[in-house]
């Protein structure tokens, strides 16, 4: 109830009272603070509206500024221009006996199985060669890169992958800063890991 709807409330009560029993000073009072209550809550949520809109907004502009970036997220999607695909990095919780990279395409189709052997725990890079399992070259595209691990004895390790490319848009079309990297990865900006200078080095 807003406040305009209580003191319309309010008087009705007051006009519409019993004369043989009318409302006490104390009721009144009680009331009138309590619309006193109301009217500071709607003030407090216009102010904060306020804030929160300006905020929005130096974050908003803050994140346009990363337009031209290179820049790392959380992610899968890497792309594949016909002849090289994005690097894709990830980082192992602990070493793993079996590490394996599953690449599917936008249908969701598995299109590569790459079999990774054993790693130590820290930082992989996974390059993939655009090929399918026969080795055909796969065409052009978003791809993603799932990569999964265990150890000897079947127990998963954690696995956080993150995506490097440069920022070619920030989109807010969600209601929040969306970057849109050059390689079709896109990411909430309350993704993001790492930010540079310039087009990412070829592996």
């Amino acid at each position: 109830m807003d406040r305009n709807a209580f003191l319309k409330l309010l008087i009705a009560q007051i006009s519409n009272q019993d004369p043989t029993n009318p409302m006490q000073g104390t009721e009144f009072v009680t009331q009138l603070s309590q619309f006193s209550l109301v009217e500071q809550a709607v003030n407090q949520s216009t102010q904060l509206g306020v804030l929160s809109t300006q905020m929005g907004g130096l974050s908003n502009n803050e994140a346009v500024q990363l337009v031209g970036k290179t820049v790392t997220i959380r992610g899968h999607n890497v792309a594949f221009d016909g002849t090289t695909a994005t690097a894709s990095n990830v980082t192992l919780a602990s070493g793993a006996a079996h590490v394996t990279a599953t690449v599917t395409d936008t249908a969701g189709h598995v299109v590569r199985t790459m079999d990774l052997g054993a790693r130590q725990a820290g930082a992989l890079s996974v390059h993939w060669d655009g090929r399918d399992d026969h080795g055909t070259t796969l065409p052009s595209g978003s791809y993603s890169v799932n990569v999964t691990a265990t150890t000897s004895d079947n127990h998963a390790v954690i696995v956080t992958q993150d995506v490097t490319g440069v920022v070619s848009q920030v989109s807010f079309s969600n209601g929040y800063p969306e970057m849109v990297l050059d390689n079709g990865a896109s990411a909430p900006i309350s993704d993001l890991v790492t930010v540079g200078n310039g087009a990412p080095r070829t592996p």
